[in-house]
């Protein structure tokens, strides 16, 4: 069964915002300042748009997917897993100022063993994004500055 493009498109523009959450609040666990990106991929309506500040720089409408590259069992799998541990990322993120000192180092391993996991998934939803889309995402969307 052939997956359908603009739903595709719908579900590659929600993990998206995924990855930049996650980024956002592993750089404050990191103690860094989140900083907006420069470019960005955004959905409007039937197509992704590539932006730097703002400009459209590339589009690709919903008919011009590879939508051979979409799987959908693998990406699925990916994003529940994802989901589960962002929310418990989160989760132990809301904890760590009201925990002893003590406490909070247990708090901070498992939120780095939940992170490494989180970005080997968010990652490679990205390598799918990336595919599908037949474009190369910006660099924040790799997760380099809070994954290594």
């Amino acid at each position: 069964m052939t997956a359908d493009p603009v739903t595709v498109m719908s579900t590659i523009s929600a993990g998206l915002k995924l990855i930049d959450q996650f980024g956002d609040l592993a750089k404050r666990f990191m103690d860094q300042p989140p900083q907006p990106p420069a470019q960005t991929v955004e959905q409007a309506e039937n197509t992704m748009e590539l932006r730097h500040n703002g400009k459209v720089l590339q589009r690709r409408a919903a008919q011009e997917l590879n939508l051979n590259a979409w799987d959908e069992v693998r990406y699925r799998a990916l994003e529940r897993r994802a989901l589960v541990n962002w929310q418990y990322f989160n989760e132990l993120s809301t904890q760590l100022p009201m925990l002893t000192p003590e406490e909070q180092g247990h708090i901070r391993m498992r939120m780095e063993n939940t992170k490494s996991e989180l970005c080997t998934d968010l990652r490679a939803m990205a390598q799918i994004y990336e595919r599908t889309l037949r474009m190369s995402l910006p660099e924040h969307y790799r997760l380099h500055d809070v994954c290594g």
